[in-house]
């Protein structure tokens, strides 16, 4: 049996367990399960909570997708563990640094329901000319590929609603480069960006935190403050010193008990 949490961050949900008393080991066939949404939890991310692996780190935590393959990053993830940790007491209501797959990130607790996550600003990958020319035959000009832990294809369109998101994505996920990139739609407009994400593993999710910080980074100046707008709410991100800092939702919604087989 395993007990679990389940939470969200602007609707991106997630089942969080705990394995800092005793390590609950689940199989890829076993997360599978209980990702499913009709037969199992369902979930975008399946997250666990571990002991850290740096002196300098306060915990470690990994990510699952609901395919049962492991995911490098995840900002509205992070959120809801520090949620989790402040809210059982099992950590201090203060700074954290949590350790991931790819990179340390810095959560802090704010006076409200919001985590404010800060971390360096995503970097502009390259794309190879190979695939360049295959966005080109998709009919994408204009596109963005970016690493904010995980890797992002942000495209920018003015048909965020009407563009087949899902289509894209499985043509592209085909070619072994795009495997696993998350896939993204952007418009700007006078109150934020309007974001959409499939993301690898998962599918469309209501939001997506590294897409979020991908889409803003090359779209926000210096001490400004942008708002990403996606089905599942908003998330404010503002740019200092290099680093982007994000404000948003981390929320319970039920608790309980896995029956594991």
């Amino acid at each position: 049996m395993i007990k679990f949490k389940k939470m969200h961050g602007n609707g991106n949900d997630f089942i969080v367990i705990e394995n800092l008393t005793k390590a609950n080991l689940l199989s890829k066939s076993q997360i599978v399960k209980i990702g499913d949404r009709k037969k199992g939890l369902g979930f975008d991310q399946l997250i666990t909570i571990n002991p850290p692996k740096k002196s300098n780190h306060d915990f470690y935590v990994k990510f699952f997708n609901s395919d049962g393959s492991e995911a490098d990053m995840c900002m509205n993830g992070v959120r809801s563990v520090g949620t989790f940790l402040w809210t059982a007491k099992l950590a201090p209501r203060k700074p954290l640094l949590l350790g991931t797959k790819s990179k340390p990130i810095l959560i802090k607790p704010t006076n409200t329901k919001k985590v404010k996550v800060i971390f360096d600003c995503p970097t502009q990958e390259i794309i190879p000319k190979s695939e360049t020319k295959f966005l080109n035959k998709c009919g994408l000009k204009k596109y963005n590929f970016i690493n904010a832990g995980n890797l992002h294809l942000i495209i920018k369109t003015s048909k965020v609603f009407s563009f087949d998101l899902d289509e894209l994505s499985s043509k592209l996920r085909k070619r072994a480069f795009f495997k696993n990139v998350n896939i993204s739609l952007y418009k700007e407009t006078l109150k934020g960006l309007i974001l959409r994400t499939n993301e690898a593993g998962a599918g469309e999710t209501l939001s997506c935190g590294s897409a979020s910080a991908a889409s803003a980074s090359f779209n926000i100046k210096d001490k400004s403050i942008l708002k990403i707008i996606s089905a599942g709410g908003e998330l404010s991100i503002r740019k200092i010193n290099g680093k982007l800092e994000m404000i948003g939702p981390a929320e319970f919604i039920c608790e309980g008990i896995w029956l594991k087989k």
